[in-house]
């Protein structure tokens, strides 16, 4: 369940078996889990959606891993969803440089006779450590 502390406790006052019955409480505030998570900087929105998240997963059991791993689904969906700006001469840049790099292939692929096979092996090599330098 979450709550505030007086939602948490009316809720348990409404069970018949209290007096006979032990219970164990976890409880996590905002700043709590923020200390557990300090890897991270979570603002109050998403410390809610943590909690609202380790709510569900509460009613079987949680512990803190429990928590960062809520954590780390929830950034990973945000860094699925997120988009990036370039400055346009920084993407000229790198056209230009894939642009002579591929100039430079063909041109050796021609003047040493070079398979295709081989030639795009290399192409593709070039583009996917353009793509990692992008993404870096």
């Amino acid at each position: 369940m979450i709550g505030t502390a007086r939602e948490i406790a009316l809720e348990m006052f409404r069970c018949s078996d209290l007096d006979g019955e032990k219970y164990v409480f976890a409880s996590w505030n905002r700043n709590d889990i923020r200390s557990m998570c300090v890897d991270w900087d979570l603002n109050n929105e998403d410390l809610d959606e943590v909690m609202r998240r380790l709510s569900s997963c509460l009613e079987s059991g949680a512990d803190i891993g429990q928590i960062h791993t809520i954590v780390e689904t929830m950034l990973d969906e945000r860094r699925a969803k997120r988009t990036v700006t370039v400055p346009a001469a920084s993407l000229e840049m790198v056209m230009k440089l894939a642009g002579s790099e591929l100039k430079r292939i063909a041109d050796s692929a021609g003047q040493g006779g070079v398979s295709s096979e081989v030639t795009l092996k290399e192409e593709v090599k070039i583009m996917q450590s353009l793509c990692a330098a992008l993404e870096a």
